[in-house]
């Protein structure tokens, strides 16, 4: 399907905006003993009410006023579909000033109220292009959107490893580059933020995921790494560094992903599909998750996003991760855990369908040729 008729207008915006129900969510989904979403983390609301006071109510200690984003220049990677499309499209209807990337802009139609540059994140000199454009047209950025990604489906001893790290240095090394080229175009005074997209699978590793969940994981030590740098230097930054965390999606991301056997993908494909558009989230949510994260005068700073009824099968598992020992955070049977015993079968079902080795009789990616073959992605890994 055409990517405009599928995603719809780069001006559409979610026509629910700011009117809907209250999440569905409350601190029962934590296990007892368990307190994730009272301290470390938080959920990133796209319904109900603002978490700020908008123009012309009276703000109060409990809900400051928002941010007024009207004229704040905004970088989003990975803008030309999904998550990064939807927040260009929602900041932009806000009054921000969004600059969106993606590696092929020429593809796709230019938006009416954003601009849509070229950006190959895991290149160097196209990095530097972008930072010294921005800072020729805008002269600075206020908020820094490091969203761009790729994946990659694979089991771990048969995988082949060019694809595993191409997808680090695109998830990665790549929002790295652009973190380094872009951190000097940021106020040093005032309202400036960097926002990462990382995913669940920063705090558990899903069977077939593992170079995906590798580049999350690393993407959650590169924020931490900027809060203890502060610490140990005993230097404040106005700088917010926000991470977050979703689960599934419903963006191009789903359906493109490299896959380690593409003969077997051939034949779950559908139910691969199917279950991205039926039981993921909408990325036109995520994108009012985003902006109102960039209004929020004081974000929490690592937030999880996902389907309501999702946070009951995966908190649970999340708490493991911080009150049990790891030969019991996947063991299906530990008491009170059947519903990440549920989770944990569908996952493991699906991607064992992905396992080359079981099914392709040991050959490494079921000798496939390009693009799933051992050439692929060579251009910006070279040969091992």
């Amino acid at each position: 399907m055409d990517t405009n008729a599928y995603y719809g207008p780069y001006s559409a915006v979610n026509a629910t905006t700011n009117v809907g129900p209250k999440p569905n969510v409350s601190l029962s989904v934590q296990p007892e003993g368990c307190t994730i979403l009272s301290k470390q983390f938080g959920i990133a609301n796209y319904s109900g009410d603002l978490p700020c006071t908008p123009p012309g109510a009276t703000p109060s200690d409990a809900k400051p006023a928002c941010v007024n984003i009207t004229g704040k220049v905004f970088l989003i990677t990975g803008a030309s579909t999904g998550i990064g499309r939807a927040s260009a499209n929602r900041l932009a209807a806000a009054g921000a000033i969004v600059v969106g990337t993606s590696r092929f802009p020429w593809r796709y139609l230019q938006p009416p109220n954003w601009q849509l540059w070229q950006l190959d994140q895991t290149k160097d000199d196209s990095v530097k292009a972008l930072a010294d454009r921005v800072a020729a047209t805008y002269g600075h950025v206020d908020f820094l959107f490091l969203n761009a990604g790729r994946q990659f489906i694979g089991d771990m001893p048969n995988s082949d490893l060019r694809q595993m790290m191409l997808t680090v240095d695109t998830n990665f090394w790549g929002a790295l580059r652009v973190f380094q080229a872009f951190v000097p175009l940021m106020p040093s005074a005032g309202y400036a933020r960097i926002l990462q997209t990382s995913s669940v699978e920063s705090q558990q590793s899903s069977p077939g995921y593992l170079p995906y969940a590798v580049s999350k994981w690393a993407l959650m030590a590169m924020q931490e790494q900027w809060y203890s740098t502060h610490a140990a230097e005993n230097v404040s930054t106005n700088i917010d560094y926000i991470s977050i965390m979703p689960a599934a999606v419903n963006t191009s991301l789903g359906y493109t992903a490299i896959y380690g056997c593409p003969e077997l993908f051939s034949k779950v494909k559908n139910d691969v599909i199917d279950g991205y558009y039926k039981k993921a989230l909408d990325s036109h949510n995520v994108g009012e998750a985003v902006y109102r994260i960039a209004i929020d005068p004081k974000p929490k700073l690592r937030q999880f996003i996902m389907r309501d009824q999702d946070f009951g099968a995966q908190i649970p598992l999340i708490c493991r991760r911080y009150t049990l020992p790891l030969e019991e955070m996947y063991a299906p049977n530990v008491p009170g855990a059947p519903s990440i015993a549920a989770w944990l079968s569908t996952e493991a079902t699906a991607h064992s369908h992905y396992n080359c080795s079981a099914h392709c009789g040991g050959k490494q990616y079921c000798g496939a040729a390009a693009p799933y073959g051992s050439i692929y992605g060579t251009d910006s890994i070279g040969a091992y």
